[in-house]
């Protein structure tokens, strides 16, 4: 068995011990939401098609399924991922202990979640960081505008009861 030492890999054998072997766009949400939770991953992220999206983060990983250590499942509706656990021990790189916690703890915490209501999480947290005015209005308004119709009001609203849980505070009205 060989051991690689690789943190893209290694978030995807977390998931998978806690959530189950995730689609692409879970995936990339969740490292996006570690990110947002103050974990220094360096993935850069634009808007893409089902929100926050990491080019390098979705390079790395096509690596590895290259490398076999990643396998997609391309069978149903969505692209599972799982890790070639046969061949390959996965370890973090340079990861403390602390950030592990942290990352087992996020994982834990968005294991119900589905992709969508992912999808609509990070989206808002990606308006919310990129909107001078921080309140709750501008941010529904800057969800509806990357999003269209896809969610509703209140269901943005709902949503954004989870921004707590970022250290994100949403002012109650514009000064």
């Amino acid at each position: 068995m060989k051991t690689i030492t690789n943190n893209t890999a290694y978030l995807l054998k977390e998931i998978i011990n806690i959530k189950g072997n995730p689609c692409k766009k879970t995936f990339q949400k969740l490292v996006y939401l570690l990110e947002q939770k103050g974990l220094k991953l360096n993935y850069e992220y634009g808007l893409h098609f089902y929100g926050p999206y990491s080019k390098r983060l979705n390079t790395e990983t096509m690596f590895l399924n290259s490398e076999g250590v990643i396998a997609y499942d391309y069978s149903g509706y969505s692209h599972l991922m799982s890790i070639n656990n046969n061949e390959f021990k996965v370890e973090s790189k340079n990861l403390t202990d602390e950030q592990k916690k942290k990352i087992r703890d996020l994982i834990i915490h968005f294991k119900e979640w589905s992709p969508a209501e992912l999808e609509l999480l990070s989206t808002a947290l990606y308006a919310y960081n990129h909107l001078e005015d921080k309140t709750e209005d501008s941010v529904i308004q800057g969800v509806q505008k990357i999003k269209g119709s896809k969610y509703s009001k209140e269901k943005i609203q709902s949503t954004l009861k989870n921004f707590d849980y970022f250290n994100k505070s949403l002012l109650l009205y514009t000064a």
